[in-house]
């Protein structure tokens, strides 16, 4: 009986793990992408000013 509990405490473990693993990947992936958008929106800008 509780080696099959012992089981299921590990795989929740394991997976809540994992989704926090990949909720931070993520976030930092989301910040990244935000730092690019706002690096071309400037170019943009500075290229319409000269323009």
């Amino acid at each position: 009986m509780f080696e099959n509990l012992t089981l299921v405490i590990v795989l929740i473990a394991v997976l809540w793990l994992g989704a926090f693993a990949f909720y931070l990947y993520t976030s930092r992936q989301q910040k990244n992408i935000a730092d690019e958008v706002e690096q071309l929106q400037k170019r943009l800008d500075e290229d319409e000013k000269q323009h």
